[in-house]
């Protein structure tokens, strides 16, 4: 897990065990190795989990097993790539992994690297959401590290959106409802040391128009929040990571609570709505589909030429889904086209590949003028369970590159 966060939040192994192992931390890797096998079998020709396999091996100390599974994936220019954090550390200095790896990393078409289009100056910063507020032309960004959110311009001038009486946890996911002029921003500490003695999930609401806090959300049931949507009708949609499992509020609700079945969406993470209304979930697989009226997830079929699993960020853009990568490749950003009005994936473009020279644990982004501004360097592995950031010294100021969406149909 990266950091306590990152894959804490996103990484799809960490889900397939049962809850009755979870005392047992050596009996729930081989819970969850039972599962991956047996998904396996149901899917003999999906990639990712024979990825998801190997990571869990290397958990075991089952070297030469991981090695010949990633050795299987040579040749079919899947996208998979391992990266560091992402279950790989035990394994990182070991010549033979990296020998494999490098024949993964060599199959992966280069694109051009996107612009950048701003910096943050602040590199403790450690950002993982980002909404883009089109009235004032700005973009929000919540940080764990500092737990607060700022706004920033284009030139990447900041300054500070929250304060610290609104008693913010660390921010991950952002939405701005543009029609309404609100900001919703998930609060969480359930990844934090502290959570094991009080555990705190929640949506926070401000106005746009005067930057004022307007209302906190609790979820009391929820592990650790992580990204969110919100429905025309003001619905809050959000994704517990850590309890593989969706929230809702109704408007006329106070509190989030479940939607639909507990664990039914391991490793849920990204979040979107369609213009179609269609509500769509990245999962550590793929990407699942909401039944709207009973909660109920669908995963979606695609092909096993294509790998969907492992999004942070999840977008909605002209009939299409886009993805931002960063389990199952240390970061690439994909269009995700949809068939079947929504119920199943043809096909990814790649927009671009895990070669961008300021990627260092990209999460999400925000659609803004025909492209997707994505925080490029979160550096979210660096954020500790206790709250320190380790290694701060290597931190580069937030990149945020604009990958060009206007090619799209």
């Amino acid at each position: 897990m990266v950091g306590g966060l990152l894959l804490a939040c996103v990484v799809a192994t960490a889900n397939f065990c049962s809850a009755d192992a979870a005392d047992d931390p050596r009996s729930a890797t081989r819970a969850r190795l039972e599962r991956i096998q047996s998904l396996r079998k149901e899917r003999s020709g999906d990639g990712v989990l024979v990825l998801y396999e190997a990571i869990t091996r290397i958990e075991l100390g089952e070297r030469e097993a991981a090695f010949a599974l990633l050795r299987t994936l040579q040749g079919r220019k899947l996208g998979l790539v391992p990266a560091r954090d992402a279950g790989f550390e035990a394994m990182w200095d070991d010549p033979e992994f990296q020998k494999i790896r490098e024949k993964l990393v060599q199959e992966e078409s280069r694109t051009p690297d996107a612009p950048v289009a701003f910096r943050l100056a602040d590199p403790k910063l450690i950002p993982e959401g980002i909404a883009y507020d089109p009235k004032q032309d700005r973009f929000l960004i919540g940080s764990v590290a500092q737990k607060k959110i700022v706004s920033a311009n284009r030139k990447g001038e900041v300054k500070d959106f929250s304060g610290p009486k609104d008693k913010l946890d660390c921010v991950l996911g952002l939405f701005v409802d543009s029609a309404q002029e609100q900001l919703y921003a998930v609060s969480t500490n359930g990844f934090l040391d502290e959570a094991q003695k009080q555990r705190r999930n929640a949506v926070v609401r401000y106005d746009l128009k005067t930057g004022l806090f307007v209302n906190r959300y609790d979820a009391p049931d929820a592990n650790q929040l992580n990204d969110l949507t919100i429905a025309a009708d003001g619905t809050i949609y959000a994704t517990d990571s850590a309890g593989g499992t969706l929230f809702r509020k109704t408007p006329a609700e106070k509190t989030l609570t479940p939607f639909g079945a507990k664990g039914a969406l391991p490793g849920a993470n990204g979040i979107t709505l369609g213009t179609d209304g269609k509500l769509y979930v990245a999962i550590s697989t793929g990407i699942a589909k909401i039944d709207l009226s009973t909660g109920a997830p669908t995963r979606l079929s695609q092909p096993f030429t294509v790998v969907t699993g492992g999004c942070d960020g999840l977008y909605w853009h002209r009939g299409d889904l886009v993805g931002i990568q960063n389990v199952t490749n240390p970061g690439r950003i994909i269009r995700i086209v949809l068939a079947d009005q929504g119920t199943r994936i043809s096909g990814i473009t790649v927009l671009q590949s895990h070669h961008h020279p300021e990627f260092a644990e990209p999460t999400t982004g925000a659609v803004a003028d025909d492209a997707l501004y994505v925080i490029a360097n979160a550096y979210v592995g660096h954020f500790q369970p206790n709250g320190s950031i380790k290694d701060p010294g290597q931190l580069k100021p937030t990149a945020i590159i604009a990958v060009p969406l206007k090619s799209l149909p």
